[in-house]
Order: C-alpha cells, then sequence, then structure tokens
C-alpha cells in the first residue's frame, strides 16, 4: 500500500473545556476520494483545517509528504486586499502554475476576472474560490462545502471535473448526490473520535445502522453485568474479603464505563408557543417588480401561498433567488 500524502495521529482539540476532537487518527493517500461526515457541530470543518495545516490541535502529530501540495476550499472565501476575482485567483497560484489554466477555468466558471469582489454573489465568489484551489492541480484537495451557492448546470460541471482527476479529495458536503458519485472511502466524525470504513458514501448509512447496533448490543451486555455483579455482591458469599474488595471495584469500574458512554447522539426539548391559525392563505404578492442599475430582475411577479404549499425556487446564479 502506498504510503499517505497525509496522516494525523492522536489529533485532540478542546474548545471551552469540552472536548472537540480527541485521539482522531487521519490518512489520506493519492487517488483516495474520502467524504468527511458528522452531526453538525461535530468539528468536521475544524477538522479539515487541521489537515490543511490552518489550525494546530492540543496534541497530536500532523505529517505531510515533502513535496505533496495541498489546496483547502473554505466555506466563506476570504477577498481581503483582492480588487477583482482574478487578482483573488492568481494569488493562490504557486511559482509552477500555468496562469492559463487559471484563466480557462474562469471562463468554464463563467467569470472574467473582472468582478469586484464587494459586490459577487454567493454563486460567483465560490466559483472564484474553486478556481483558486483547482488551477494548480494539487495533490490534495480539501473542499468545505463546495456546492454551496452553486446552480445545477455548475455542480454537474464540478462532479465532472473532480471526477476526471488524479489527486485526493477529502469532502465535506450535505449534498449527498455529490458524495455518492465522487466517494471511494468514508470518515465517520463520531462523539469526538474517528471511524473510516472502506465505502464510499453510498454505502455509509447501512454500515453506521450495523455499528450503532452492535454498540447498542454491547451496552445491554455491560447492564446485565452489572446488575450480576450486583446481585453477587449483595447475596453472594462473603468469606473472602480480599475477593470482595475486587469485585467491589470491578463493580465501579462497570458503572462508570457506562456512565461514560455518550449514546448515539444528543438530546434536546424544544417548546415554541403557537399562534392561533388564522386561515389558509399565507402570502399573496401582485404585480411584484425589482430593478438593480436598470436591470429587471423580477417583472409583474404574482403568487399566492396557501398554509402547507412548499415551493422551490429554481434559476441561475445572478437571476434575483435571495430575497
Amino acid at each position: 500500500m502506498a504510503p499517505p500524502l497525509i496522516q494525523l495521529k492522536d489529533i485532540a482539540l478542546t474548545f471551552g473545556g469540552t472536548p472537540l476532537l480527541d485521539g482522531v487518527e487521519l490518512a489520506v493517500s493519492a487517488g483516495e476520494r474520502i467524504c468527511l461526515i458528522g452531526r453538525n457541530g461535530s468539528g468536521k470543518s475544524t477538522l479539515l483545517k487541521i489537515v490543511a495545516g490552518l489550525v494546530e490541535s492540543d496534541r497530536g502529530e500532523r505529517f505531510v509528504q515533502p513535496g505533496a501540495t495541498i489546496r483547502y476550499l473554505p466555506q466563506e472565501p476570504d477577498f481581503t486586499g483582492h480588487a477583482t476575482t482574478w487578482s483573488y485567483v492568481e494569488a493562490g497560484l504557486g511559482p509552477g502554475d500555468d496562469p492559463y489554466q487559471a484563466r480557462y477555468l474562469m471562463e468554464q466558471l463563467g467569470l472574467t476576472g473582472e468582478e469586484d469582489p464587494a459586490h459577487v454573489s454567493g454563486g460567483e465568489a465560490r466559483r472564484a474560490a474553486l478556481t483558486r484551489v483547482l488551477a494548480p492541480s494539487p495533490d490534495i484537495l480539501l473542499l468545505d462545502e463546495p456546492t454551496n451557492h452553486l446552480d445545477l448546470p455548475t455542480i454537474e460541471w464540478l462532479e465532472g471535473d473532480l471526477l476526471a482527476r488524479r489527486c485526493a479529495l477529502v469532502t465535506i458536503s450535505h449534498d449527498r448526490r455529490f458524495l455518492s458519485r465522487l466517494s471511494n472511502a468514508t470518515a465517520w466524525l463520531d462523539r469526538g473520535g474517528m471511524r473510516r470504513v472502506e465505502r464510499g458514501f453510498d454505502g455509509f448509512e447501512a454500515w453506521r445502522d450495523e455499528v450503532l447496533a452492535e454498540e447498542e448490543r454491547e451496552q445491554h451486555k455491560l447492564d446485565r453485568k452489572i446488575v450480576a455483579e450486583e446481585h453477587w455482591l449483595r447475596y453472594g458469599v462473603s468469606g473472602r474479603r480480599k475477593r470482595n474488595v475486587k469485585r467491589l471495584g470491578n463493580l465501579h469500574a462497570l458503572r462508570q464505563q457506562r456512565r461514560d458512554y455518550q449514546g448515539t447522539a444528543g438530546k434536546a426539548a424544544l417548546a415554541a408557543a403557537e399562534a392561533e391559525k388564522s386561515g389558509s392563505l399565507v402570502i399573496e404578492a401582485r404585480n411584484i417588480s425589482k430593478a438593480y442599475d436598470g436591470r429587471d430582475v423580477v417583472k409583474d411577479f404574482s403568487i399566492r401561498v396557501q398554509r402547507g404549499d412548499r415551493l422551490g425556487i429554481i434559476g441561475p446564479n445572478g437571476a434575483g433567488k435571495p430575497p
């Protein structure tokens, strides 16, 4: 097996007194396509920043193969100090990188390079950030929500481009189809620890359910063992003091193990006051128009929204979908 391009060992990180990561291990070899999975707040983005070398862990080691190149796509690109999108992309090129490739990618993604970062849409900002990380053709791509703000044609283009590349990928995304197409391994960040399976996202949920079911079985066994030990201490033979003390210590250890078990998910109870329903019509709009700098974004738009309706707003980037 080829040595990993990048490897994390025994990574630990604590925020505000609560351990976020504890003993995390991750290795990424050439050509691997790993999707990083975990609940919101489990530390996925933080771990990706540790892989990228942008955040230092409290404990553990980070190893990168000499000469291996890494590019990291953040959720929110920082355009500080750049007057145009081309300036931002160009700043991400290394000495041996081809600026013509960067220009080509910008054109493929519908950018001219002259866009002012202060006035770009979320989709344009995402496409500029993608150009910046894709143009150098790195050995490892670290992508944090790469499909955010992108329309469907651009997502399909991105999938095709990434499938054609030979670089290693570590991806965080809420786009299940994107992960299914691009991953061949899954790293599951769960309760501060890391589990890995050599299956893409398509096989993750079945594997996860097996793991959690086995956990529950082990906890049932532990519960039965605690009950048996408690019964022995109450009703067992009391003639051997040393043996009794040892078994009492074992019982305390079993109880502590049970208390330390965090379960498979956190629990929360939410309550909200409900207003009395006032009718079936929620929104009615007639002949709405909106223009920016003389350009019509919405013209003579009318809509009625009934209670319970679920509407999707579709359109290319820049069409005026957000309110």
